[in-house]
Formats: C-alpha cells, sequence, structure tokens
C-alpha cells in the first residue's frame, strides 16, 4: 500500500466538536495531485452511507478500513430499520439488506432508538460513527487507510454542521405533511377528510 507522507502531514487535524477545515470535493482536488489514480479512486469511494441497495462501492474492497466501517453502516441502518418495523409492528423484511452483521453497529442503533428526541439519537449516532471510524484508523498516518478514515470524517464534521434547528423543524414540517396527506381521518364533524 502506497504511503503518501507529505500530503497527510499536510491535512489539518479533525476534531469532533470543530468545523470541517476543508469540503470533501477540496479535500479531493488536494489529493488528486498526490495520489495514484488507483488510490484516488478508492478514496473517492469513502462515502459515509452506503447505497440503499446495501451494496458497498466497488472502491471499498481495496480498503480493508472501508469494508469494516460499511459493515458497521450496513448493520446499523439494518437494526435501525428492524427497530422501526418492530414499534410500528410490520413486517422489517423488506428494508434489511444482506449482510454480515457488526455488532458495534447494533449496539449504537439500540442506544439510538432509545434516546429521548430524534436528535439526541442522531448525535450519539455521530458520536460513535467517530469512534469507531478513529478507532480502525489508529495507528495509521501516512497511507491509504489514513486517508480514507480522513474523508470518512470530514464527511461526518459537514454532516453535523447541517445540524440547525431551522434544518430540523422544516424537515418535521414536510414529513408531518406527508403523514396528514395520506392519512384517512375524519373531522370534528365526522366528515372524512
Amino acid at each position: 500500500m502506497s504511503s503518501y507522507y507529505y500530503f497527510a502531514a499536510t491535512l489539518p487535524s479533525l476534531r469532533i466538536d470543530g468545523n470541517a477545515p476543508m469540503s470533501l470535493s477540496d479535500f479531493l482536488e488536494r489529493a488528486g495531485r498526490y495520489l495514484s489514480p488507483k488510490d484516488l479512486f478508492v478514496l473517492e469511494g469513502a462515502r459515509l452511507y452506503i447505497p440503499e441497495d446495501g451494496s458497498f462501492p466497488l472502491s471499498a474492497a481495496a480498503s480493508p478500513l472501508l469494508m469494516r466501517y460499511y459493515r458497521w453502516e450496513l448493520a446499523l441502518r439494518n437494526e435501525l430499520a428492524r427497530l422501526r418495523a418492530q414499534r410500528l409492528q410490520k413486517p422489517a423484511d423488506k428494508h434489511l439488506k444482506p449482510g454480515e452483521p457488526e455488532w458495534d453497529g447494533v449496539k449504537v442503533a439500540q442506544a439510538a432508538f432509545q434516546a429521548e428526541d430524534p436528535l439526541q439519537g442522531e448525535l450519539l449516532i455521530e458520536r460513535e460513527r467517530w469512534a469507531f471510524i478513529e478507532a480502525l484508523g489508529v495507528n495509521r498516518y501516512f497511507d491509504m487507510e489514513f486517508l480514507s478514515s480522513y474523508a470518512l470524517l470530514l464527511q461526518a464534521l459537514e454532516r453535523r454542521a447541517r445540524f440547525t434547528a431551522e434544518a430540523g423543524e422544516a424537515g418535521y414540517g414536510t414529513v408531518y405533511r406527508s403523514v396528514l396527506d395520506s392519512a384517512d381521518y375524519r373531522d370534528e364533524s365526522g366528515e372524512q377528510r
């Protein structure tokens, strides 16, 4: 695996309670100046989320760190789907994606599901995601695994920056209107709406 001493040494440090020092696209643009095309392909595939179909990006096959992270993310999403379906007393099978279970991801989903409110659940997921990615990148300083973990952490910071009261209220309003629009209910007069 290639080492990128100069590029890695020029990257600002990331803190969970800090701001993203650059966007992911800026990071990838900088990386493009130093990385081989094969390694850049791997780095471009380092995404915080796996696709809706549950498949891992092709580039993940070249990175044990990304493969382990995606198993964690898949386990987290599957467990959240299972818990939500159970709460609604609906079958979860159509929402579960095939894959190997990752106990750490399952534990995080269960803890987030028990949070007092959705924001606290999301913040718990973000803290645990950060800790998991950091643990995967321990003792990796100048190689592709370090750069892949850096890309994931950078995306986590970008995501966290979007957690605002206004965005949360707008999202809630959208979901609430959707529920009302699809609901079959009657008003106080007994008329169907």
